[in-house]
């Protein structure tokens, strides 16, 4: 479950990690492969993580391969090479590599209604007969389906058939715009390709994922299954207490094709040297030359106006304030965050599984790049002042992940003022520190500190000023509104506020009997309100930083799922 946004997502990252390594990396400059090993050591050691899985490869070497940590809570087994971690939404590298596959052979086309390949799913789209959702959109994410609701994110049935288990999400399986006209990731997408697989195959996922792809790469030590119970094969789960680590349950996800894979150091390493090979270093004809069709996005107005930056095909480009751009994918479980990325120019990759992946992802970087002298950026042309003028104006995101989670937060604080000063055209929002965007066409502009561009101005086809980001599409919007509906909000939570320490001082002239305590309670219902509003929230941030706790009954549990319900109905 990993992108640019998303991974908006992006229950792992940590500011504070990063900054620690980027220090380590500029004070004490890593130059060997024994340098790199005992500075991970190190952090995996301050950062209180049990285990870490990574290999770093070029295209024809294996430079590292290695477990690091403890595998094995109680019994302190060591983590190997050949230890299994989740790989989570890294499957959908490789679910989209079926999928490519599977079209190379002729049995399926990119541009295939998914209503005539699969009758048997259920969704709905107002747009169906003008826009119908092809194989493309669910592959590049631009579905416009809702991503999946916490209460349907961990699977407590092993049994379940994949056609099944798309029927759990039934709630979320509409189109919220038309289908490829806007990127938002989804879990969904990808269950539905894991379903599509063994539909046009005759295999179950897992077996024709070995077959056909996990095999001929050399990966003979993944799988899909879960361990029932702990295993020595898999790295336990676990969490740090202030003391010890505790075990963590594995939990398995609804839906295999979007974040089931279970891999190891040297599998990955094979992986990685395949997708720096462009897929040309076995003997796999249907999926020769393909990694490279994969990483460019193609379903969306912004990807055909020229935009290569995006949700590809089961990738996507990230790392770009760096001296060269990677492409690849991450995920994230329980306890276990992973990235593989890789550059085809520089010839080098890595993957890496671990609680906290970022800080070891930037000293890879820079251990990876350091030598490099700084690319020469995409060059820029002139632009009148007349067309940077017309794109000046408040953009508000319109293409949210959750509906349900995310949509009026996202839409009230994440947006963009674009503004013209002197010859130049500015950026900058809530939390968006202020860049100029630098013309590469007179539609497509970089940020100074960006290797490729990210930025296009267009229009929609109701005729509307548009911006896409990457791909998150946003819309030329009042910057009033937005602004008088946040000073609204701003507004009740200080009335709430109000109302709650005023709640606290009846509460002690109740005690000491100068307010009876049936005053007390008419004064203090709206109050009473708030507090369950702020329990509300708390529950939804402590479940966002925790998600392993939605996989067993406790009480955060269930007050989670009765926020969800009454959103629901």
């Amino acid at each position: 479950m990993t992108k640019k946004r998303l991974i908006s997502i992006p229950l792992f990252f940590c500011l504070c990690l990063l900054k620690l390594s980027a220090q380590t990396t500029k004070e004490f400059p890593i130059k060997t492969i024994t340098q790199l090993q005992d500075t991970i050591n190190k952090i995996l050691a301050n950062e209180h993580q049990s285990s870490l899985m990574l290999a770093v490869v070029t295209k024809d070497t294996v430079l590292l391969s290695n477990g690091f940590g403890i595998a094995n809570i109680d019994t302190k087994q060591k983590a190997t090479s050949q230890t299994l971690f989740p790989m989570a939404s890294i499957t959908k590298t490789f679910t989209a590599l079926a999928i490519m596959k599977l079209v190379k052979q002729g049995k399926l086309s990119l541009y295939d209604d998914l209503l005539k390949i699969a009758p048997e799913i259920v969704f709905s789209n107002k747009w169906e007969k003008t826009n119908p959702v092809k194989i493309i959109q669910l592959l590049e994410h631009t579905s416009g389906f809702d991503d999946v609701r916490f209460n349907t994110l961990w699977n407590n049935d092993l049994n379940i058939t994949e056609l099944q288990a798309i029927g759990k999400f039934k709630n979320s399986m509409h189109c919220r715009w038309r289908p490829g006209e806007r990127e938002a990731y989804c879990n969904i997408d990808y269950n539905i390709l894991g379903y599509l697989i063994e539909k046009l195959s005759g295999l179950k996922y897992e077996d024709y994922l070995k077959k056909e792809i996990l095999l001929p790469i050399g990966m003979t030590n993944s799988n899909f299954v879960i361990p029932a119970k702990p295993s020595q094969l898999y790295a336990d789960p676990s969490d740090w207490n202030g003391n010890k680590f505790i075990r963590l349950p594995q939990l398995p996800f609804y839906g295999k094709g979007a974040g089931a894979l279970f891999s190891c150091a040297d599998d990955m390493a094979k992986f990685v040297q395949f997708m720096l090979n462009n897929g040309d270093n076995i003997n796999l004809p249907n999926l020769h030359s393909i990694v490279e069709q994969m990483e460019i996005p193609e379903s969306t107005p912004a990807a055909r106006l020229g935009l290569k930056t995006g949700y590809g095909k089961g990738i996507t480009v990230d790392y770009l304030n760096y001296k060269l751009p990677f492409y690849g994918h991450g995920g994230n479980s329980v306890s276990f965050n992973s990235r593989y990325a890789y550059n085809r120019d520089l010839k080098v990759g890595f993957v890496v599984c671990c609680s906290s992946p970022e800080s070891f992802c930037d000293l890879l970087l820079n251990y990876l790049t350091d030598s490099l002298k700084i690319s020469k950026p995409i060059p820029t042309i002139s632009v009148s002042i007349e067309t940077l003028k017309s794109y000046e104006g408040y953009y508000q995101l319109k293409s949210p992940r959750f509906e349900l989670f995310d949509k009026y937060l996202e839409e009230l604080l994440h947006g963009y003022h674009i503004e013209l000063r002197g010859d130049s055209l500015h950026s900058y929002g809530f939390k968006r520190p202020e860049k100029v965007l630098l013309p590469v066409t007179s539609t497509i502009f970089r940020k100074p500190n960006e290797t490729l561009p990210c930025f296009l101005f267009t229009t929609n086809q109701e005729g509307s000023k548009v911006l896409y980001e990457w791909g998150a599409y946003y819309e030329k919007t009042s910057y009033a509104k937005i602004l008088v509906t946040r000073i609204l909000v701003l507004g009740g939570l200080a009335c709430g506020l109000l109302l709650v320490l005023s709640s606290i001082f009846w509460l002690f002239k109740a005690i000491f009997k100068r307010l009876t305590w049936k005053e007390y309670f008419k004064r203090s219902l709206s109050a009473f309100g708030v507090l369950t509003l702020i329990i509300a929230f708390g529950t939804l941030a402590y479940i966002v930083t925790n998600v392993s706790v939605l996989g067993t009954v406790n009480f955060s549990l269930l007050l989670f799922l009765l926020e969800q319900y009454c959103l629901q109905y």
